[in-house]
């Protein structure tokens, strides 16, 4: 899976360790329940990994990339996701945040 993140900059606080980019990445990949402190945390996008990519596999997609957004990264609110089918036959996943 491939994850690219368009961030509108505008409104962001400096001073952070690491990216928006990077931090939504970690969120995503991260299983839900895989922190035991933090079982709400991460995504369940894995369940999506080798399904083929129908409607409803896409509405799954998209909306456990929203709802781990949200909960996870406060400094922006997603507002597109897209799903492509890569040559390889892998899907990638682009998202398209702004500053919260």
């Amino acid at each position: 899976m491939n994850i690219d993140v368009l961030v509108s900059s505008k409104g962001l606080t400096p001073g952070y360790h690491i990216t928006v980019a990077e931090e939504i990445r970690r969120c995503l990949v991260t299983r839900k329940g895989s922190i035991p402190m933090n079982p709400e945390y991460g995504s369940n996008l894995y369940r999506y990994r080798d399904r083929s990519l129908d409607d409803t596999t896409r509405i799954g997609i998209i909306n456990e990339t929203y709802d781990a957004i949200e909960y996870a990264v406060k400094r922006v609110k997603p507002t597109r996701v897209l799903i492509d089918m890569a040559d390889d036959g892998k899907w990638q996943l682009k998202v398209e945040v702004t500053a919260a």
